[in-house]
């Protein structure tokens, strides 16, 4: 039986006590201060004329290298010209968090390590700076076990460090990245021996680091970010992540609707090998037919699917569509000879609307899927919670550490899809994931 609870009170006041308000070095090319839903934006280089545009919008044009006023709802994005000699000098951009507290879950599911690491992730921020030549990263403070954050560019590792901040020169103006800084601490002996006895149950023969890596409570703080290009008509155009530029004679096929008002938020879950071994077969030795695939954000060989479509308007809608793939048993590894074929019901995908409207959605979808061959096999377990404006979305989720996760956000007027998050198993062992009760990896992406 699962477990619902709020975490406890005094650990919530602790949290709150010990928070600091955002403040980065000097030697940064932008310091930002943000207290209590208002910002202070100061840039460090010099120059005898700044532009700073909010959201797509201009907001200030002069001499002064500072500004300062209110943050929206969850976010905004700035983008800010320096100007020397009446020339563009440098473009840099950078995400305002609102540190303001949001819309988000406020009960978890687990053990106190992994409620506190999805409580850290759900509340912290992966904040940007960047210009042509780099991205500085910097970040609130998170639970780790050795307190070396690491740092990943698209899923590779691209450093470490002790410090709550990175500096990446190795990147190019105008592509576009997914940072995630990588977290994860032990939990509780006693939670340590229930999974022990667990492992001990199922006659399993794992190593002692296999262990640790079932027994690992995960977390990943990530944002996407476009690297400017150095153009006036990049600093004064509305492109972003989530808010192309279109015109009255720019419309989809589907019902004549504007471009940038149509979204795509497609979860998928699938098992990357060829098959993996049953991991409790009924009379003998079988295997369970994988999907055999890479990362793709176009592929259909799935274990489940849930896309979600949004508009904020021609009607404002949140929509689910879902699908499970057919479950194969085999005999042998290559799957030649299937014993049986059998798919799972989807009454385990489920939407939950929080709000709806023209300037402002919000939802979740919770996830419960199981191998459909057997009632005791474990289900697949995943949630995650969206916040959506036109210009910024914020989205954090929990999820098994088995099969692969992958979630894209696509739109009628891209080119290919952006890439929320992504998750892989280390090895085929990683299934046992699913019978040990163990903790689930919390992460949140956030897009401007």
């Amino acid at each position: 039986m699962k477990k619902f609870f709020v975490l406890p009170f005094f650990l919530i006041l602790f949290l709150c006590l010990c928070s600091i308000p955002k403040s980065y070095a000097k030697e940064a090319s932008i310091d930002t201060k943000v207290k209590n839903g208002h910002f202070i934006l100061k840039v460090n280089e010099k120059g005898d004329k700044y532009k700073f545009f909010k959201n797509g919008e201009p907001v200030y044009e002069g001499s002064s290298s500072k500004v300062s006023g209110d943050i929206s709802m969850v976010g905004d994005k700035y983008k800010i010209g320096i100007f020397q000699n009446d020339k563009l000098k440098k473009v840099v951009t950078l995400n305002v968090p609102n540190d303001l507290q949001q819309e988000t879950p406020n009960s978890f599911e687990g053990s106190y390590a992994e409620d506190l690491m999805a409580y850290q992730i759900q509340k912290g921020h992966l904040n940007i700076v960047a210009d042509t030549e780099s991205v500085e990263l910097s970040w609130d403070e998170l639970p780790d076990k050795d307190g070396i954050y690491e740092v990943y560019r698209d899923d590779q590792k691209i450093g470490e460090t002790k410090n709550r901040e990175f500096t990446d020169n190795n990147v190019k103006s105008g592509e576009r990245y997914n940072y995630s800084i990588q977290v994860r601490i032990d939990p509780s002996l006693p939670e340590q021996k229930e999974i022990e006895k667990k492992i001990q149950e199922l006659g399993s023969n794992l190593s002692e680091e296999e262990k640790s890596e079932i027994m690992s409570v995960e977390g990943s703080l990530s944002a996407v970010v476009d690297l400017p290009e150095n153009k006036e008509s990049y600093l004064e155009s509305k492109d972003s992540i989530l808010d192309d530029v279109t015109n009255n004679d720019n419309f989809s096929v589907q019902g004549k609707l504007p471009k940038d008002n149509m979204k795509g938020w497609d979860y998928k879950t699938f098992i990357p090998y060829k098959s993996v071994a049953d991991p409790k077969p009924e009379f003998k030795k079988t295997y369970l037919k994988g999907d055999n695939r890479g990362f793709s954000d176009t592929s259909n060989k799935i274990r489940t699917q849930a896309l979600v479509n949004t508009q904020f308007h021609s009607p404002t809608s949140i929509t689910l569509y879902k699908k499970v793939g057919q479950s194969a048993r085999c005999s042998d590894p290559d799957c030649k000879k299937v014993i049986a074929r059998k798919t799972a019901s989807s009454a385990g995908i489920k939407l939950y609307i929080n709000s709806k409207k023209s300037d402002y959605l919000h939802w979740t979808v919770t996830h419960a899927v199981g191998i459909p061959f057997a009632d005791y096999y474990p289900k697949i377990d995943y949630s995650y919670n969206v916040i959506l404006t036109k210009g910024m979305a914020s989205i954090s989720g929990k999820h098994d550490k088995a099969p692969n996760h992958e979630f894209y956000l696509s739109a009628p007027s891209a080119s290919k899809s952006t890439t929320i998050y992504r998750y892989a198993v280390k090895s085929k062992d990683d299934f046992w994931n699913l019978w040990f009760w163990a903790p689930k990896k919390s992460w949140k992406t956030e897009l401007f």
